[in-house]
């Protein structure tokens, strides 16, 4: 049975974060007491291995654990401080996998099992791929978070088997930290902030490279309570997760409607708006996000003309298109086309 803490309805995300920066800032004087009463940890066992939190909380823990600290690089550096195993069975089977390539697979494969609304993906980039992220608007990952997220892998990759490894560049979607020391030292690449898409990129020849603890036979014994664990996510999805879902198959023929997700979810439209609310979001952040994030892929598709991902997208006219995407990050969509193809 799936342990958790987080209402019904609330996207989850998996407690053993949580459980490393408690550890971290006990170790460091800082009470974490206070901190887990004041984002609503009270009382919630983060040792039980399949315990799942509300994002919300997960996000305040993390912001008050930065505040006490005075520590913009915290997410670093608890990802540096963790001990062996703190990931769980999914480092496990990070590290029995064949080479890096397979190993940042896995970590796509049960990137849900780790942040429910978290879509990862291994994007080829000019001489490498990038593990790249993307969280919908309205459902913030804090900074400290995703810097955690990345800089956790990107050490088990050096535990596991590249010690000197670099990447070709990290990028986030915050803005940069006042002082990017730590950032530097850690990652050791070049580092860009504010934007679109988050990740990593990787070498080619770096994805390639042997892990030194390669197992393939426990890598997919230990795949399956993973496997049990994102079935169960899957069987149940949330209602934003099927609105976004019907969203997706209307926007080219332009019906999108509260009126009409209501009715195919058999519900009405005050009910609909109501569960939305539930989980933190409404029908119009949705289908803003839905529309997002099928432009910056289909941006990414130089065989697709600009007013062809217009129509795809269920806008009337290009202008409107140019002017919506712009607004959101501040390019327009010819400009994010070019960054993105290099």
């Amino acid at each position: 049975m799936k342990a958790s803490s987080a209402p019904a309805g609330h996207a989850t995300v998996v407690a053993w974060g949580l459980r490393v920066l408690m550890g971290y800032l006990e170790e460091r004087g800082v009470d974490p007491a206070s901190i887990r009463r004041r984002a609503g940890l009270g009382g919630v066992d983060l040792a039980h291995p399949e315990r799942r939190l509300s994002e919300k909380i997960a996000r305040e823990a993390w912001t008050l654990a930065a505040e006490a600290t005075g520590d913009e690089a915290i997410g670093i550096h608890v990802a540096e401080a963790r001990t062996p195993a703190a990931v769980d069975v999914l480092e496990y089977v990070f590290r029995a996998s064949p080479t890096l390539g397979d190993a940042l697979g896995q970590v796509v494969r049960y990137a849900r099992v780790m942040h429910e609304r978290f879509a990862l993906r291994l994007e080829p980039q000019g001489d490498g791929v990038r593990l790249a992220g993307t969280v919908p608007p309205g459902h913030p990952v804090s900074r400290y978070q995703a810097e955690f997220f990345f800089a956790t892998w990107l050490r088990l990759a050096r535990d596991a088997g590249q010690p000197g490894l670099a990447p070709l560049d990290a990028s986030f979607a915050h803005p940069p930290p006042a002082r990017l020391d730590e950032h530097r030292r850690f990652f050791t690449c070049p580092l860009r902030f504010d934007q679109p898409v988050v990740g990593l990129l990787i070498a080619r020849a770096d994805l390639d490279a042997p892990m030194r603890e390669a197992d393939p036979a426990l890598a997919a014994i230990l795949r399956r309570p993973l496997d049990k664990l994102l079935g169960t996510l899957a069987a149940s999805p949330s209602v934003s997760a099927r609105v976004r879902a019907l969203v997706r198959d209307d926007l080219a023929s332009g019906r999108v409607s509260i009126e009409r997700a209501a009715g195919q979810l058999a519900m009405s439209v005050r009910t609909l708006s109501r569960r939305l609310e539930d989980e933190d979001t409404t029908f119009r952040r949705l289908v803003d996000s839905v529309r997002h994030e099928l432009a910056v892929a289909c941006l990414q598709d130089s065989r697709l003309e600009l007013a062809e991902i217009a129509f795809l997208l269920g806008y009337s006219e290009s202008t409107a298109f140019h002017r919506a995407f712009k607004r959101r990050i501040g390019l327009t969509p010819l400009e994010f086309r070019r960054r993105a193809l290099g």
